[in-house]
C-alpha cells in the first residue's frame, strides 16, 4: 500500500519534472531570441555620428531596446525559479528512490527471515524468472517512448538503473 502509494507519487513528480523541463527549454529559447534581438537592436543605434546631431537618432529603437531589456530581466528571473523547482524535484525524485529502494528491502525481509539460503534461492529465482521479462517489458515501454517523449524515456531509464 505504502509502495503503491509511494509510485504513483513518483510518476506524479515525473510527469511534473518533464513538464517543467519543456517549460525551461521554451523560456531558454525566448531568452535567446530576445538577446539576439537586443543585440541587432543595439547594433543598429550604434551611429557614428551621435555626438554631431542635436536629436535622438534612433528613438524608437532605444526605447525598444529598453523594453527588451526588461522583458529579458522578466525571463531570467522566471528561468531561476523554474530551475529552484527542477532542483527541488530532483531532489524529491532522489529521497522517493531511496525511500522507495527501502520500503523493498524492508518488505523481504519483513516477509521473510533472511538466511543465506533465501537470498541464494531469490537471487536465483528472481534472475531467472521474474528479471529478465520484467526488464524486457520495462525496456520495450522505454523504448516506445523513446520517440514520443524523450525526457521521460531519459527519466524512466534511470529510475531502472537505479532500480538494478
Amino acid at each position: 500500500m505504502v509502495n503503491d502509494f509511494l509510485k504513483k507519487y513518483q510518476e506524479e513528480l515525473f510527469s511534473e519534472k518533464i513538464q517543467l523541463k519543456e517549460d525551461m527549454d521554451l523560456l531558454e529559447t525566448k531568452i535567446k531570441e530576445e538577446t539576439k534581438f537586443l543585440t541587432v537592436l543595439e547594433s543598429s543605434n550604434e551611429s557614428y555620428f551621435v555626438e554631431f546631431t542635436p536629436r535622438d537618432i534612433n528613438a524608437k529603437n532605444n526605447q525598444k531596446a529598453a523594453e527588451v531589456r526588461d522583458i529579458l530581466v522578466n525571463l531570467n528571473s522566471e528561468m531561476n525559479i523554474k530551475s529552484q523547482k527542477m532542483k527541488f524535484y530532483d531532489s524529491r525524485l532522489m529521497e522517493l528512490n531511496n525511500l522507495l529502494s527501502e520500503v523493498n528491502k524492508n518488505k523481504t525481509t519483513i516477509t521473510k527471515p533472511v538466511t543465506k539460503e533465501t537470498i541464494d534461492s531469490v537471487s536465483t529465482n528472481s534472475t531467472v524468472n521474474n528479471e529478465p521479462d520484467d526488464l524486457k517489458s520495462k525496456l520495450s515501454n522505454i523504448k516506445n517512448l523513446v520517440v514520443l517523449d524523450p525526457y521521460r524515456a531519459q527519466l524512466e531509464l534511470d529510475n531502472l538503473i537505479s532500480s538494478i
